[in-house]
């Protein structure tokens, strides 16, 4: 779970004043320009820059629902162009069609704009923003791939499929006036995108005809294997190729690592939200 804010001015609040508070993503929005709410490319920018994720969400009346199946289309085709434009070329989009309490007597309309910007972008890209009930009945619809669900029209309900959380609204942080938001899931739609996984055959075939993505395997007098990677390489592929769970890579790692191994792992450059333990605070 990590913790995200969205915002519409963002009133001199910088990358800094975020990271310091703990924020690791942050939702903004796309609408008919000009609008001064509407991210910009230089903000999107500064924020991927800053190894901040940014969630993209489009809202023009807040009840752009009521335009039906052409309203959808017609918002998603601008808000292609928009995050294309950003740098942001095939990335998931929520829309909030119901930015009100919606009735289930409204969810027609919420089904058809969705399904209008599905045929644009795909069903795989469209996202909803919007309270548990319609958020729950697009869903159970199969209307859209990513929920974003705020707390609002929800009745202290949550539904389990959503990704994002907006869990509180009007906070301060540094100068400006934010929402709070939490991620659900591992991947929430946000940019950057995450790399595709690349298979055991797929990184030897880059690597040269007959090359393999580890040197070769050296019996320990633990009775373990000792290996290494032989150029960079998610864990995620690592763990696939092994057959091996994080928890038996990380436990094995931890039992058998030599002080060599320690002097290289002090080299290592660690990523943005690498977890870390300490005995002291």
């Amino acid at each position: 779970m990590a913790f995200g804010i969205d915002y519409s001015y963002g009133s001199g609040l910088t990358t800094g004043q975020m990271k310091a508070a703990g924020v690791r993503f942050v939702c903004r929005y796309l609408s008919y320009l000009p609008n001064t709410k509407c991210i910009n490319k230089a903000e999107f920018g500064n924020l991927v820059k800053a190894g901040l994720y940014v969630v993209l969400v489009w809202e023009d009346t807040g009840q752009d629902c009521r335009r039906g199946h052409a309203g959808g289309q017609a918002d998603a085709r601008e808000a292609d162009r928009q995050a294309s434009a950003l740098g942001a070329k095939g990335i998931p989009i929520y829309f909030a069609p119901c930015d009100f309490d919606a009735a289930p007597g409204d969810q027609g309309m919420i089904n058809d704009y969705l399904d209008g910007a599905a045929s644009v972008i795909g069903h795989g890209r469209t996202g909803m923003y919007g309270g548990y009930w319609p958020l729950s009945r697009a869903f159970n619809a199969g209307k859209m791939t990513w929920g974003w669900q705020t707390y609002a029209w929800s009745g202290g309900n949550w539904d389990h499929r959503a990704h994002l959380q907006q869990y509180q609204n009007a906070a301060r942080m540094g100068p400006a006036e934010v929402d709070y938001d939490r991620s659900m899931k591992p991947d929430c739609g946000w940019w950057p995108r995450p790399k595709p996984a690349v298979t055991a055959a797929q990184h030897s075939a880059a690597s040269g005809a007959g090359s393999y993505p580890l040197t070769d395997r050296v019996k320990t007098a633990s009775g373990m294997y000792r290996s290494a990677t032989r150029g960079p390489m998610r864990v995620k592929d690592l763990l696939a190729l092994r057959n091996t769970s994080a928890a038996t890579w990380w436990t094995h790692t931890a039992q058998n690592v030599t002080p060599n191994d320690l002097v290289a792992m002090e080299g290592l450059v660690l990523p943005a939200g690498w977890p870390v333990y300490t005995a002291n605070p």
